[in-house]
């Protein structure tokens, strides 16, 4: 068996709009999310009016919330300069053009973007990772962007597990997706937590998900936006901790072999004298047992019991000695 040893999972403090539109807190953020450890920062910069009509509700919050060019360029640069990675979701090739030249680290399709097949295309002719959410998508859209991808030779991508449900509970989570879409398609895996806790993203970091992408706020109390899914900054840098934790004890440690040689000695049971054994005289059932010894090195392994009933024994025994390998090194 081939173990994976490389846990090293990509965090990502989803931002979004959550600053509610003031470039002094999103700067307060990017602070804040870079104390907590996480990998990287994402933002979602949106065309209201090239996203939404405007009797949606989400043409109102994101007209009033977004950050302007210089805003946004200003968030990119302080992210850089404390080694954070930083990223966006667009919603239009527009505005991925003015984006590009930021060079976001990755860019990201939101779970809303996902059959926006137009803009996937787009994307796919730049350099960098892309993330994909599948909240929405039903697996014969799932599989098709996959196939496309493909044909267009683009596979520097991870396809996020997600359900779009704000907040969801952690019984209807389906984390069970995470191992599906790893052996169905082969491709790489993450996970968008969409619950109030903690929990299910470690979860998703054991069966598979190599990206973990977690909504992130100044304050969970507040009414709007994203902050009720949300952690804040205790929140954050609990859920990091808990992630590299889950690592070392998934992990395949190679103390592991050091620790169990060492216990095998003092534990495993092996073959021992029952009562006194002459030198010539037969093993059979009444004359040997099976006990731990404060020492088993050398000593017959119950495995061999079979082995040893019938010969005879080469050196004089007391109750409870154990047997010695030489009786059935012989062979």
């Amino acid at each position: 068996m081939i173990y994976n040893s490389n846990y090293n999972t990509y965090i990502i403090a989803e931002i979004g709009i959550n600053h509610e539109g003031s470039y002094e807190k999103c700067i307060e953020m990017v602070y804040a999310a870079k104390e907590t450890k996480v990998n990287a920062i994402k933002l979602q910069t949106i065309d209201a009016d090239n996203n939404y009509a405007k009797d949606t509700e989400s043409y109102q919050l994101f007209k009033k919330s977004s950050l302007t060019k210089k805003e946004t360029k200003s968030i990119f640069e302080l992210a850089k300069s404390l080694e954070l990675d930083c990223l966006t979701t667009v919603g239009d090739i527009e505005t991925a053009k003015w984006i590009k030249k930021l060079k976001p680290s990755a860019w990201k399709i939101s779970s809303s973007l996902f059959t926006h097949l137009p803009l996937i295309k787009y994307l796919c002719k730049e350099n960098q990772h892309i993330y994909l959410s599948t909240g929405l998508a039903n697996d014969n859209e799932i599989k098709n962007i996959i196939s496309k991808m493909k044909i267009m030779k683009k596979n520097d991508f991870t396809i996020f597990h997600c359900i779009s449900k704000y907040p969801l509970r952690e019984n209807e989570c389906s984390l069970e997706k995470i191992s599906f879409l790893k052996n169905e398609y082969n491709v790489n895996v993450g996970y968008s937590d969409h619950t109030t806790g903690t929990y299910s993203s470690c979860l998703a970091v054991s069966l598979g998900a190599k990206v973990i992408e977690k909504h992130f706020t100044f304050d969970k109390k507040r009414e709007g936006y994203d902050h009720k899914i949300s952690l804040d900054y205790t929140g954050m840098r609990n859920l990091v901790r808990r992630i590299r934790l889950t690592e070392e004890m998934i992990k395949l440690n190679k103390s592991k072999e050091l620790t169990i040689e060492k216990n095998r000695k003092k534990y495993l049971r092996v073959i021992v004298a029952k009562k006194s054994i002459k030198i010539g005289e037969d093993f059979n059932d009444k004359n040997i047992s099976i006990k731990r010894v404060r020492d088993n090195s050398n000593g017959v392994t119950p495995l061999n019991y079979k082995k040893i009933l019938g010969r005879s024994s080469q050196k004089k025994y007391n109750s409870d000695d154990k047997i010695l390998n030489i009786e059935i090194n012989n062979d």
